[in-house]
């Protein structure tokens, strides 16, 4: 194993870890942060609709019950807290280890590199060993963004050659297509029905078209053929 790849599988599993670490600190913020910010959203709501009309309406009725419910369904992720909390510590001092092994590797030195595969299979058995718990819907886009705008990224993404796409996950991606799609529908739901409806037209009318030119055929030759 060359020096080169020696360090991009180091650079590697120091993303996995970084990322399960983040993704575990990213379960225990929603869990402690969100319900707090559902209640006090809220209350203000609650107290807006008393003074002013404009808040007392079926929408924002309807969107205080989708957060009540969002609260409750975080109720039972609440005691993993202490869970995420731990795994998040473990694998960030486990990321940091594999971030210094990374830097102490020396390309003219073979003992170097012989002594941080031995401490990078070690770092990889240590991963393995820290339990993790399921994280919170959502918990993934919040990581990437923990990850990629909170922490040092430069040094492991030039390893790896990450670009912009991995960067942002790919479920954020369809769902902001989705909504641009759903949202250019909403606004002008005419015009994308008629040129839809003018497509299946046009089909309609091509098939049709060519439908009558073969039976066309079929007859002229059926005549040419006539004694």
């Amino acid at each position: 194993m060359s020096e080169q790849t020696t360090k991009k599988q180091i650079a590697r599993e120091y993303y996995n870890v970084i990322y399960g670490a983040k993704l575990n600190l990213a379960s225990l913020d929603i869990c402690e942060k969100l319900p707090s910010i559902i209640s006090l959203l809220s209350l203000s709501l609650g107290i807006l609709g008393l003074s002013f009309e404009t808040f007392n309406n079926k929408s924002l009725a309807s969107f205080l019950l989708i957060a009540g419910l969002i609260g409750l369904m975080l109720k039972p992720r609440e005691i993993q807290k202490d869970k995420y909390c731990k795994a998040g510590g473990e694998l960030t001092d486990i990321s940091k280890r594999l971030e210094l092994l990374h830097s102490e590797i020396e390309p003219s030195e073979p003992e170097s590199e012989a002594s941080g595969r031995v401490e990078l299979r070690k770092l990889q058995t240590e991963h393995k060993e820290v339990y993790q718990p399921s994280p919170v819907f959502l918990a993934s886009w919040y990581a990437h963004y923990k990850l990629f705008s909170e922490h040092n990224n430069k040094w492991f993404c030039i390893e790896l050659g990450l670009t912009w796409k991995d960067k942002i996950p790919l479920s954020l991606r369809s769902t902001v297509l989705a909504a641009m799609i759903a949202l250019f529908i909403y606004i002008n739901p005419f015009y994308f029905f008629s040129k839809t409806w003018d497509c299946i037209e046009e089909s309609s009318v091509d098939g049709g078209w060519k439908e009558d030119s073969l039976i066309q055929e079929e007859d002229n030759s059926n005549l040419g053929h006539t004694p």
